[in-house]
């Protein structure tokens, strides 16, 4: 795992390149510490930066910028290509190689094949490689957006880094507040794709390549392949074997490593699936890796692990986060953050990631993904049933929607409720992906009018419409499947812009690189291509995933209570958020003019007498502060 960089001067000017790029390398060093190396092309005003985590071929053969003497091509690359010694009996027989590294697979790979070789990389990458013969830099990144990457033509640079926080050592580099996208990150605690906080600066799409020129941006354009497929399947059996043997497949795939992989290990199916199947594929050591929190009983998973430690013969490390702990830790997020994500279940990865790095594991394999794919959460049979009686609702005249909106804002304001009658007056979809953070019927009242007015009547909504569209194009024609609708939405939502942005940080904060088996991309493609009545059945949710897994995890794993990897949050922290935000959001609205006081204030009055409905509020509203004070 690594961090890319780089600057292509599209107009001419005083820039000295090495010093700049040097100085995005500094910044990326938490990415790469064992390797660092900058090119400079002067004459096409091209600088490239790579920090280099030693992964694929530990010898200097595996330095980057990485060359193709043959034909003057240079690349840096972030990620591995867990194919890529099969691309190599394929595609590049008769080669001579000197590395043993996927970084020089995909060099030669594109001198052999060119743009196509996209369709063949299984794997999470994000690289730059300029074709010297064509005078043009192409970048890609993976199809789940597995690996970060953010650009920016400012100024008459073209600029990219894995991180944000790279970019702003250009001192061209403006940071300016993009309002719409900060009014959306109240609702989702995300930054949607292919926005950032910064006008100007966007995060690459996921599954798409773009090609530059000295002209500027010649080309951006998607090669992600993910479409519905009608699966072929005569029994339930068959369609388990399918799973498994493609789970199976993914997991020896990531496995591919020259230093020892590891695992994130909650004792819940997911990750006991990957550790049992890790075993099947390895007699060495294999070390895991669970996070306890100190007298929350609620929140400990450890015995589960324990156990699936025991039964697979690995040695099992432990870290009990204390009060203290998070208390330290929280302010420094922010460091970590240079794109804000209030998202407290992140945390705890931060904290296990440190346990693997103090343990010797720089490469990890996690569980994330397949409750978004498979419906694994309890509330998404709760969504399929709402989901009828307010198709119900909606037919009701709209002096009546209005009417039952304005009850219930006075009867239960910022209740669930409250926000469906909002959304029904509004003719909006009930079902909002990933909208984890404020309601809209609560934002609506935090907001000071004029950030109002500076928003110019954008609807947080229009990331649902979007998704939804972009559904439907999935679909290619096939029957609209509502749990389906569900699994795709939190994959694109919840997996691409939540799960794999605080595995990739937080992992990389310890350099430490996270492997995610249930997200390659040809599993995706099966997940989402079955039908919902397989994920929801019986009562059972994941019901196909965990039928396939009873060959390797017993029934007290797979059919147990899910807890999920939360955070003690309310418990552990709630005196500290209300303390920083009664103290600092004085200033804040100095600077931003976001909130109307008088609401904020009133639900902080709220939270210290103990209601808890507004935590996540206050929690969006602390983190944004600190985040705030931290890049600006």
């Amino acid at each position: 795992m690594c961090g890319i960089n780089g600057i292509f001067q599209l107009s001419s000017g005083n820039i000295h390149l090495k010093d700049a790029v040097s100085a995005m390398n500094v910044e990326l060093a938490h990415r790469g510490p064992d390797d660092k190396g900058v090119w400079v092309d002067d004459s096409n005003n091209l600088g490239l930066g790579q920090t280099r985590l030693s992964i694929l071929d530990l010898s200097n053969a595996g330095h980057q910028p990485m060359h193709d003497a043959s034909v003057k091509n240079t690349i840096v690359y972030n990620g591995e290509v867990f194919n890529y010694q099969l691309l190599n009996d394929e595609f590049l027989k008769g080669e001579v190689f000197d590395s043993h590294s996927d970084t020089e697979t995909i060099l030669k790979l594109y001198r052999k094949i060119g743009l196509d070789m996209l369709q063949h990389l299984n794997g999470m990458f994000a690289f730059a490689l300029w074709d010297a013969s064509k005078e043009q830099l192409i970048l890609a990144r993976d199809r789940s957006g597995k690996k970060p990457l953010y650009f920016t033509e400012m100024n008459g640079n073209f600029s990219f880094s894995s991180e944000l926080k790279a970019l702003f050592k250009l001192p061209w580099i403006k940071k300016e507040i993009d309002e719409k996208v900060l009014y959306d990150f109240l609702t989702f605690n995300t930054v949607a794709t292919p926005h950032t906080m910064f006008k100007g600066i966007s995060k690459f799409k996921p599954g798409h390549y773009m090609i530059v020129t000295k002209d500027g941006i010649k080309a951006y354009e998607s090669f992600n392949d993910l479409k519905h497929k009608k699966l072929q399947f005569s029994s339930e059996k068959e369609l388990e074997d399918m799973v498994y043997h493609k789970l199976e497949e993914s997991v020896r795939l990531r496995m591919i490593s020259d230093v020892p992989v590891g695992a994130f290990l909650s004792g819940g199916v997911d990750s006991s699936a990957i550790v049992a199947l890790m075993r099947d594929n390895t007699p060495n050591e294999i070390k895991t890796f669970t996070i306890g929190f100190e007298n929350q009983p609620d929140y400990n998973e450890l015995k589960y692990a324990e156990k699936i430690a025991k039964r697979y013969d690995t040695n099992h490390f432990i870290k009990t986060v204390t009060p203290n702990d998070l208390l330290d830790f929280i302010p420094k997020i922010t460091d970590i953050y240079d794109e804000p994500q209030a998202d407290t279940t992140a945390i705890p990865i931060y904290f296990i990631s440190q346990l693997a790095k103090q343990e010797g594991i720089k490469v990890v394999l996690n569980g994330d993904g397949p409750d978004e794919l498979f419906s694994g959460y309890s509330n998404y049979e709760r969504y399929v049933k709402t989901y009828q009686y307010y198709k119900v609702a909606n037919k009701a005249p709209n002096f009546l929607k209005q009417i039952s909106k304005q009850v219930l804002d006075k009867v239960h304001p910022g209740k669930p409720l409250a926000e469906m009658a909002h959304r029904l007056a509004n003719n909006q979809d009930f079902y909002w992906p990933g909208a984890g953070g404020m309601k809209e019927s609560v934002k609506s009242n935090l907001i000071s009018e004029s950030f109002k007015e500076s928003v110019n009547g954008h609807s947080s909504y229009n990331y649902v419409t979007q998704l939804k569209h972009d559904y439907h194009n999935f679909l290619d024609g096939h029957e609209f499947d509502y749990i389906n609708w569900l699994c795709y939405s939190g994959y694109r939502q919840a997996v691409t812009e939540r799960f794999l942005f605080r595995a990739d940080r937080l992992g990389m904060a310890n350099s430490i690189e996270a492997r995610s088996p249930f997200l390659n991309h040809e599993m995706v493609q099966l997940a989402l291509s079955i039908p919902g009545e397989y994920k929801i059945k019986n009562g059972v949710n994941k019901y196909i995933l965990k039928k396939s897994l009873e060959r390797i995890l017993p029934n007290e794993i797979l059919y147990r209570k899910k807890m999920g990897f939360c955070l003690p949050i309310k418990e552990w922290a709630n005196e500290t958020i209300y303390n920083g935000v009664k103290d600092e959001i004085g200033q804040f609205n100095k600077d931003t003019n976001l909130f109307n006081l008088e609401t904020v204030n009133a639900q902080l009055k709220l939270l210290k007498e103990g209601n808890e409905q507004y935590t996540n509020t206050i929690w969006t509203i602390y983190f944004l502060i600190n985040w705030y004070k931290k890049w600006f």
